[in-house]
């Protein structure tokens, strides 16, 4: 009787185990696609030489904090 109790206990957890292996690779796969859309339509990542918002005069887009600023440069 006991080892009728055990199997089904681990039936039990090996289904859970399942379950969620299946959520998380659901999720993996939406990630996946987002990110894809993403890039596809041109929302993606973006590299700072392909920014517009550059200050002309500052090509390396660094500027100086002010003396209140915990950062020296942003």
């Amino acid at each position: 009787m006991e080892f009728v109790v055990l199997q089904g206990a681990l039936e039990s957890v090996a289904g859970v185990v399942v379950s969620a292996g299946a959520v998380v690779l659901m999720l993996m796969l939406v990630a996946l696609v987002t990110y894809v859309y993403k890039q596809t339509r041109g929302g993606g990542v973006t590299w700072p030489s392909e920014r517009d918002d550059v200050d002309a005069s500052n090509e390396d887009g660094v500027t100086r904090g002010s003396n209140d600023d915990e950062w020296k440069y942003y």
